[in-house]
């Protein structure tokens, strides 16, 4: 993660943090329904995501989710068709 990055996070942090380890998604930091953490532990486990973060970050547009370099970008798609459908 760049130096910027790590700085942009300290002065806006996250509404929430998904931590997922060993297939299981569970939550960090922040407050987010047990729904959606159960679809994203499915999408974890049926794409074989071992590890990952995610992170969900407040936009003019709503929330925007941001992801580790662990979960690809077709992964990445599934996990905000999953927040579209919680409206996050």
């Amino acid at each position: 993660m760049s130096y910027l990055k790590i700085l942009f996070r300290k002065l806006f942090p996250p509404l929430f943090t998904v931590r997922i380890k060993s297939g299981e998604a569970c939550l960090a930091n922040g407050k987010l329904t047990s729904s959606f953490l159960g679809d994203c532990t499915e999408i974890a486990r049926k794409n074989r995501i071992t590890s990952g973060w995610i992170w969900g970050c407040s936009s003019p547009e709503g929330t925007k989710l941001e992801f580790s370099s662990e979960i690809s970008k077709r992964d990445r798609q599934r996990f905000r068709n999953a927040a579209g459908v919680h409206r996050l």
